[in-house]
């Protein structure tokens, strides 16, 4: 399939309730937070997982970024995942390496969608050669992408299912780091001039929005349990222009503090600024498709409604997203 022509922009709103939304494993786990602003933040790392398991375990689709074990029960290394597809390349002893990247690089393209969205950087071994495989990925999620208000992480203790040790009458204690509720806006950027490289088609990009929504509604671990998608919109430009953080371009209103926040019955998101950026590139926009939990509440001015509503008053044509 043909690569994208178009550059595109997406912003992803979800919402959880009660749950981690990103641990920091280097802090007990406890729920990533912006200790200057108090926001919750959700690393590209943690987004990418969830369309990457969405791909793999739902669509049934290859990922070359995922676990996978030797003959010894022992986790892959980069070297070791990258020997899988070495095979299928067809690699021989009597390859350059130049040939032998190559024709790696071509089958990990071909086979894992992953690294047609986000890229990778891969060691290429065949006995004393050795080089590297090196992709740009056309998707770049923002490194934190952030709640739209102050969070209050809590420490909930309760009993464990088990005794802590052989030898106790008693079984042991456990702690979970929640966040009460955090509204988290997601931005990323797919460029067209490195989808040439990977060859990242129209298809790859709609499954990478489906991923984005119902790879969220998926997370029903004990940890994640509590996230719901709530909006995404993706805006497609002309000739390589992009308006840039459209993350930055939201705010929360509330009658509440920050920290009181528990419902989308709470607040509502104001998209003033929004607006005002695309009804400045209008000329440069090719298209907005969206797709929206209507009890998400937005406000435009002293307007509220659904995205689609206001957007139709702001003269701003938008399109249904529709995800598989």
């Amino acid at each position: 399939m043909a690569a994208i022509q178009d550059r595109m922009e997406f912003l992803f709103l979800y919402e959880t309730k009660d749950c981690n939304p990103n641990g920091d494993p280097l802090d007990e786990n406890r729920p990533r937070t912006d200790p200057e602003t108090g926001v919750a933040t959700v690393t590209d790392v943690r987004i990418k997982r969830t369309v990457r398991d969405y791909l793999y375990q739902v669509k049934e689709l290859e990922i070359l970024v995922r676990d996978t074990e030797d003959g010894e029960g022992y986790l892959k290394d980069a070297k070791g995942r990258c020997d899988d597809f070495s095979d299928a390349a067809g690699v021989t002893k009597d390859d350059t390496i130049t040939s032998m990247v190559s024709k790696v690089r071509s089958t990990i393209l071909e086979k894992c969608i992953d690294a047609r969205l986000f890229g990778s950087t891969l060691p290429v071994e065949f006995g004393k050669k050795k080089s590297s495989i090196k992709l740009t990925g056309p998707v770049q999620i923002s490194g934190f992408n952030r709640s739209l208000h102050r969070v209050s992480p809590q420490v909930i203790q309760g009993t464990a299912a088990f005794a802590a040790k052989k030898g106790m009458t008693q079984k042991s204690f456990r702690e979970d780091h929640l966040l009460p509720y955090a509204l988290i806006a997601s931005y990323g950027v797919v460029n067209e001039v490195a989808a040439r490289t990977t060859g990242l088609s129209e298809e790859d990009v709609d499954l990478l929005l489906e991923g984005l929504w119902r790879g969220t509604e998926s997370l029903i671990s004990r940890s994640k349990m509590g996230h719901q998608p709530l909006f995404l919109m993706r805006v497609r430009y002309k000739d390589g222009h992009r308006i840039g953080d459209l993350a930055g371009r939201l705010s929360l209103q509330s009658e509440k503090e920050d920290t009181e926040i528990r419902s989308l019955d709470d607040y509502r998101v104001d998209v003033t600024k929004l607006f005002d950026a695309l009804e400045n590139s209008k000329d440069r926009v090719e298209a907005i498709d969206l797709m929206q939990d209507d009890r998400l509440i937005f406000q435009d001015g002293e307007r509220e409604g659904i995205f689609e509503s206001l957007a139709q008053r702001r003269g701003c044509a938008v399109h249904p997203l529709n995800l598989g």
